[in-house]
Order: structure tokens, then sequence, then C-alpha cells
């Protein structure tokens, strides 16, 4: 069955950061304290943390159990950064590079102030202004810091799933990594693309999942998905952990 997290309150929401995988240096905080005047309080809000700490926390399960490399990570819609620095941190990941892909450049600028260490360690961070609806993951080329990058990633992150269609997803290569959230809350601002149910985001998103769970707050339910995509063509979601849907 898939994994179930409720959090009926918001003092266990807080309890749930607190014991989990999410960490930032104390430099980092002193940092968003100086500028906090340039930084949304949202994009450190109790849900968002919970929801990161949640996926750096199964993310983690997933790589103990599959031997999957994860050295170059794309993060769609990555707005101003802040999970690059714990999947940076995070010693059992290693990952080599992070971009940051999003379409407004001034999130980008702060997600490069933010994470300045890692722009100026060989770019271990580089934040890229793209429509990811543009992008072909699976021949992946963008333009950064005045170049023309060719890469592959291995692994593509997208916790804003409720922000964008699913051209984003279309364009991934079955070998790569997939870690996706997406939730039930079509009233906040900017969210055109919300799902019902674990069934509805496994119908939305079908995958060949390694991890599926969804996590209750006191306002709405996150839902997410670690896996890789089945392979194109195929006309109906398949049940391939045999949940029974």
């Amino acid at each position: 069955m898939p994994d179930k997290i409720v959090l009926k309150e918001w003092s266990d929401v807080l309890a749930y950061i607190d014991s989990n995988r999410y960490q930032i240096p104390m430099s980092t905080v002193e940092y968003l304290m100086q500028h906090s005047s340039q930084y949304p309080k949202t994009a450190y809000s109790k849900g968002q943390l919970a929801s990161k700490s949640w996926l750096l926390q199964e993310l983690t399960e997933v790589l103990d159990k599959e031997p999957i490399d994860i050295d170059i990570v794309g993060i769609v819609g990555s707005w101003i950064g802040t999970l690059v620095e714990p999947l940076l941190l995070d010693y059992p990941f290693r990952i080599e590079r992070v971009y940051g892909f999003d379409m407004d450049p001034s999130a980008i600028e702060l997600s490069e102030k933010l994470n300045d260490r890692y722009v100026a360690d060989g770019w271990r961070y580089k934040g890229v202004v793209a429509d990811v609806n543009t992008l072909d993951f699976s021949n992946l080329q963008f333009e950064t810091g005045g170049e023309l990058i060719d890469t592959g990633v291995n692994v593509i992150i997208n916790t804003s799933c409720e922000h964008m269609n699913r051209d984003w997803y279309d364009s991934i290569a079955e070998d790569t990594l997939v870690i996706m959230q997406t939730n039930n809350s079509p009233h906040f601002d900017g969210h055109i693309n919300t799902v019902d149910s674990v069934e509805d985001m496994q119908i939305h998103y079908p995958m060949r999942s390694l991890y599926v769970g969804e996590l209750e707050t006191p306002v709405y339910t996150r839902y997410m998905q670690i896996g890789f995509k089945q392979k194109q063509g195929k006309t109906k979601w398949e049940d391939p952990m045999g949940y029974g849907y």
C-alpha cells in the first residue's frame, strides 16, 4: 500500500520537520535573516519544509535499496533554490551538480545568491532561466552564464507539479529517476494542475514506482512518487507495484 503520513496539527508538522533530514548550515540561516526582505517567507513555510523533509527522507531510503546514480540533478520549477543545499549537503547522495530551472529570472538570481558557495565551486549549483515546458529532458541543451550546456541529467525533481502542465514529464527519458510532488489544493494562486488522490497522481504521471505516498497536513494533502517513467505508448496506467487500484 502507498505510504500515508497524517499530520493533524501544525505542531505535528513542526515535529515532523525536526525529526527528518532537511538541514542547512547556520551561515545560511544568518544569510536569510540578513536578507529576509528579499526572500518570500512562504518558501520556508511549515508546509514547504515538511514536503522537502519528506522528499529527502524517502529518497534516502530508496537509494539505500536501489543502486541508482544521481550525480547530475535537474530541479524543475526550482524557484529560489531551497532544496539545493540540503541535496548537496546530504552525504549519501554524492551529487556532482544541481541545475535549477525556472522561468522567473528574479527567482534564479535569488537562488544563486542563496547558494553562492556552490555556484562558485565549479557550478556545483547553477540556475537556469528557462521555460521547462520547452526543454527536452531526454536530450538536454540550454544556455546559462553565457555558455551553451549540453548535458545529461539522471535525476529530475519537481515539487511544483501543480503549477504546470505535464510537458516537462513527457520529455523525460525512461532511464531518468523522477521525484515528483503535487497536491490537492486548487484554490492556491498558480495551482493549475492539482490531483485528488494518489491514484489520480499515478494516472497523470505513470511510473515504475519505487516510492508512493501522501503527506496530509492541516490544510492540504501532498502526494509524491519516486521512480522511472513508464514506456511511451501505453494508453492506461499500469500497476507495477501491485497496489490493486
